[in-house]
């Protein structure tokens, strides 16, 4: 806010013009009371002094009355202001709860991922070393189970995906996204080494 618009506010012009009429007050009173009135006065003088008086005490009643209406209504906005920031506030709270919740959801199925990667991983060789016919057979018998894993795992992300995108978080749609897609080149590959019936 510039510093013009912060003078033509009302309550900034009620209290200049109660600052003028106290310093004027004090100004007068004082001039009134240092005049001797046991001497030669001019009356006429000290009649216009005490006029001016009486209309400074007039204006700073006036003033003290509306600086507490703007006040007043500066204090209403405030809190109307207040409010709505309080809404605003909950409303945060129920989106980082959301947010955090979802985003835990994630890490945990981020940690499924990764175990189901560590039993399937036991069966690579170093390249240039085959498969045994034994491990051939374990690692055969365990395809459906490492299959379904796998889907329960794509139903999930697909689920906590399409939850992200109706919460609008981007970022969180996005790695689950990227989760499926890895998880579906992994069932495919699991499907492949299926033996044929």
């Amino acid at each position: 806010m510039s510093n013009k618009s912060k003078r033509d506010s009302p309550l900034i012009q009620s209290v200049l013009a109660l600052d003028n009429y106290l310093t004027e007050l004090e100004r007068i009173g004082t001039r009134i009371n240092s005049a001797d009135m046991t001497s030669d006065i001019d009356v006429e003088f000290i009649q216009k002094l005490m006029t001016r008086f009486a209309e400074c005490g007039q204006g700073i009643s006036e003033e003290v009355t509306n600086l507490s209406t703007h006040l007043q209504e500066a204090q209403a906005r405030a809190e109307a202001v207040a409010q709505g920031v309080s809404s605003q506030a909950e409303l945060f709270k129920v989106r980082r709860n959301e947010q955090n919740e979802k985003l835990e959801q994630f890490r945990i199925l981020g940690e499924k991922v990764r175990d189901l990667n560590a039993a399937i991983s036991q069966f690579r060789r170093p390249h240039g070393n085959g498969m045994t016919a034994e491990d051939r057979a374990v690692l055969t018998s365990n395809i459906p189970a490492f299959e379904a894993q796998v889907t329960t795992l794509i139903e999930e992300l697909q689920n906590l995906r399409e939850s992200a995108r109706n919460s609008r978080m981007k970022a969180l749609e996005k790695n689950a996204e990227s989760l499926v897609q890895t998880l579906q080149v992994v069932c495919k590959k699991l499907r492949d080494l299926r033996p044929s019936v």
